[in-house]
């Protein structure tokens, strides 16, 4: 996969996770987080893999939109992907730390800043 190609996976990996709405089965997207996983939310909390996938299974639709997306490769199997979350309210700066592992992307970690 080319850096342009690995970009546009990245991306749609991410807008899946970012509207879990849009899916027909949000169990379908359990297998993009790694068994590692872990998130730092921009209220400081840290959430565990498992409480990631609790909150994406119980979560409304969302009218939000993802702009600035880019993926930096920091190694054959591990990418870096940045962009910006904006909602109504606010618009927060987010990374996601995306590794090759069982034959697809999983996203490793994730952290939400809010902008001032």
């Amino acid at each position: 996969m080319n850096a342009a190609e690995l970009q546009d996976h990245l991306h749609t990996l991410e807008e899946r996770l970012f509207h879990p709405s849009r899916e027909k089965n949000r169990a379908d997207l359990i297998p993009l987080f790694a068994q590692d996983f872990q998130e730092y939310c921009s209220s400081g909390r840290i959430y565990s893999r498992q409480q990631a996938i609790d909150d994406l299974m119980a979560s409304s639709p969302r009218n939000a939109t993802i702009s600035h997306f880019y993926v930096t490769v920091l190694a054959p199997d591990v990418a870096l992907a940045t962009y910006h979350a904006t909602t109504a309210l606010h618009t927060s700066h987010r990374s996601s730390l995306w590794v090759f592992r069982d034959k697809r992307w999983q996203l490793l970690f994730h952290q939400g800043t809010i902008a001032s």
